[in-house]
C-alpha cells in the first residue's frame, strides 16, 4: 500500500505541474506576443512563444516523473506484491484452504481486463480471465498518451503563434487594403 501511495503521489505531482504549465501557457498566450521572441533556424525566423516552452517543460517534467514512477516505485510495489503472493501461496493457502489469497486475487483482477470469479458447485471460487495486461503496461500507456497530447499541444501552439492573422497582413500592406475594398464583397461596396 505504501509503494502504491508513493506512485499515486508522484503521478499527482506530475499532473499538477502539467496542469499548471498548461494554465500559465494559456494565460500568457491570451496576452499576445509580449511573451514571444524570435529564433532564426536555417534562415527562417520563428516566433517562439513562452507558452510553447512551458508545454515542452511540462513534457520533460512528466518524463522525469515517469522514470521515478516506473523505475523506482513500481518496482518496489511489484516486489511487495510478489512477496505477498508467495506468502499466500506457500503459507496462507495451507492454513485457510483457499485457491488464492487477497494479494493474488487483487493481482488477478489487475492483470486481466476480462477477469471474473466463478463459484463452483463446492462453493469455492475459480478465477478466470484471458485478456492479460499488466499494471506496468497500463501505466506506460497513460504516460505515452499524455506525452503525445503535450507534444501535439506544443506543436499546435508553435504553429498558432507563427501564423500571421489576415487582419494584420491587410494592415501591413496598403495594396491588400485597396484590393479588399475593390472586391465585390468588400465593406466599401456594402456602404
Amino acid at each position: 500500500m505504501h509503494f502504491n501511495e508513493m506512485q499515486v503521489k508522484s503521478r499527482q505531482l506530475g499532473l499538477t505541474f502539467v496542469t499548471a504549465a498548461l494554465g500559465v501557457a494559456v494565460v500568457l498566450l491570451s496576452n499576445g506576443d509580449d511573451f514571444a521572441f524570435s529564433v532564426t533556424i536555417r534562415g527562417y525566423s520563428i516566433q517562439l512563444h513562452v507558452s510553447v516552452l512551458l508545454v515542452l517543460g511540462a513534457l520533460i517534467a512528466l518524463n522525469a516523473v515517469k522514470q521515478l514512477d516506473l523505475n523506482v516505485y513500481h518496482r518496489m510495489l511489484r516486489g511487495a506484491v510478489t512477496f505477498g503472493e508467495d506468502f499466500e501461496a506457500n503459507y496462507m493457502s495451507k492454513i485457510f484452504d483457499l485457491e488464492q489469497g487477497m494479494t493474488q486475487t487483487i493481482s488477478h483482477f489487475s492483470r486481466f481486463e476480462d477477469a471474473y470469479a466463478r463459484r463452483g458447485n463446492d462453493g469455492r471460487y475459480a478465477y478466470c480471465g484471458q485478456k492479460k495486461i499488466t499494471a506496468y503496461d497500463k501505466i506506460r500507456k497513460f504516460y505515452r498518451n499524455t506525452n503525445l497530447f503535450l507534444a501535439f499541444a506544443a506543436g499546435v501552439l508553435l504553429l498558432l503563434t507563427n501564423v500571421t492573422p489576415i487582419s494584420q497582413l491587410v494592415s501591413d500592406d496598403p495594396r491588400m487594403e485597396q484590393t479588399i475594398q475593390d472586391s465585390p464583397s468588400g465593406d466599401s461596396q456594402s456602404e
